[in-house]
């Protein structure tokens, strides 16, 4: 298995005293992004193409990856919208 963390966005009135695990501030971040419909039909294939997808377009368009503790490199957000299911995939650009 891929190692990966649980991630959310809390409201700034929620305490670290209310939460049950690590707590980490990221200051505002610009990402690059793909949707893929239905991902899990195949997700063996189409979530690692995605993110090639995305790494092949910034490097053909000179987009950096930023690669720096302070933020979130890449992560996966799944969602349904009208009854499909969809996964946006991120990756931090410089």
């Amino acid at each position: 298995m891929h190692g990966y963390a649980a991630a959310l966005i809390l409201r700034e009135e929620v305490f670290e005293n209310d939460v049950h695990g690590e707590v980490i501030c990221q200051q505002a971040q610009k990402y690059i992004a793909i949707t893929i419909k239905d991902p899990m039909t195949a997700p063996f294939r189409l979530i690692p193409n995605a993110y090639k997808v995305l790494m092949t377009h910034m490097q053909v368009n000179g987009i950096r990856h930023k690669e720096d503790d302070k933020v979130i490199s890449c992560f996966e957000k799944e969602y349904d919208l009208e009854g499909v299911h969809y996964m946006d995939v991120y990756i931090a650009a410089v």
